[in-house]
């Protein structure tokens, strides 16, 4: 490996040691973005599942279905899945890139 001057080394550690911050904050928001997505999936689950308890509920649970909201709620969790596997894959990608990162660090303090 050749040696590079020291200040050259000094400024390649603090633009790698900025990559890595804006990689690991990008992988934070994403991450927040997921357990997001999932919470409000789980909320429109649970919506879903009140609909269907039978009971002194029922006129309500009657009216919801025949004006939609059913099929609304469906619709809504299958776009957010939707959503979901596309913050997963931008996640996935995330993490790979602050892995590059990482192994750059590694490889300038060897430097």
């Amino acid at each position: 490996m050749t040696l590079i001057p020291r200040k050259q080394a000094a400024q390649l550690q603090t633009l790698v040691g900025i990559k890595r911050q804006k990689a690991e904050q990008d992988m934070l928001s994403l991450q927040m973005e997921v357990r997001r997505i999932e919470a409000e999936i789980a909320a429109i689950s649970e919506n879903l599942k009140a609909l269907d308890r039978t009971g002194e509920e029922y006129d309500g649970a009657s009216l919801a279905r025949r004006h939609g909201a059913v099929e609304r709620m469906i619709a809504e969790i299958d776009r957010r899945k939707a959503e979901l596997a596309t913050r997963q894959a931008e996640l996935e990608a995330a993490r790979e890139a602050f892995k590059r990162v990482m192994h750059s660090e590694d490889r300038i303090s060897d430097l």
